[in-house]
């Protein structure tokens, strides 16, 4: 596969306050690579996402994006993503997929929203009344490929490069995606 970096936006969630806002930054982050939703900041976003009443993020996100609460799991997972991110644009839910299939889609040119760990440490998995999860969970845009490195813009430290077996291995954990497409 030829290297290809599509270069999308990074949009820094720490620096709006939102301590649990990496979803919601991620997607962010492709609708505007996408030309979509341009005339929103991540503030004006966050007050759009769906907030599910029982903090369950199979629903919508479970709890703040600001803060961490007791008994809440504070992020979103893709079936509700979808569900909210639709309204701003076409969008493909690839869980299950394998890493070469996300690599496909990038070489195509289409950022992938991917479930990942904080810093793509091992998981730290939990349970909770909804089902297991890890509590370091992370959302970053997988944008870039070149030998054995794929590119992610982090919504906590930026954009890099990093190796595909740190990746896949942070990926395969849960294989959680959405696909950001034209």
């Amino acid at each position: 596969m030829k290297p290809v970096l599509l270069n999308v936006p990074n949009i820094n969630q720490l620096a709006w306050g939102a301590i649990n806002g990496c979803e919601a930054a991620s997607l962010l982050a492709g609708l505007h690579y996408r030309q979509r939703a341009l005339d929103m900041s991540y503030g004006q976003f966050l007050l759009t996402m769906p907030i599910s009443r029982d903090g369950n993020p199979y629903r919508g996100f479970g709890g703040s994006p600001f803060k961490n609460q007791p008994d809440k799991f504070e992020a979103i997972f893709p079936r509700p993503l979808l569900d909210w991110g639709r309204q701003f644009g076409p969008m493909t839910d690839l869980s299950g997929a394998t890493v070469d299939w996300l690599f496909e889609s990038v070489a195509y040119g289409n950022p992938v929203l991917t479930y990942v760990t904080v810093h793509f440490d091992p998981p730290q998995w939990q349970n909770y009344w909804f089902g297991r999860v890890p509590v370091n969970n992370h959302a970053v845009l997988l944008d870039g490929l070149r030998d054995d490195q794929v590119h992610v813009s982090d919504p906590i430290d930026g954009k890099y490069w990093l190796s595909k077996k740190a990746f896949e291995a942070s990926y395969n954990a849960r294989q959680m995606a959405v696909l950001l497409t034209k």
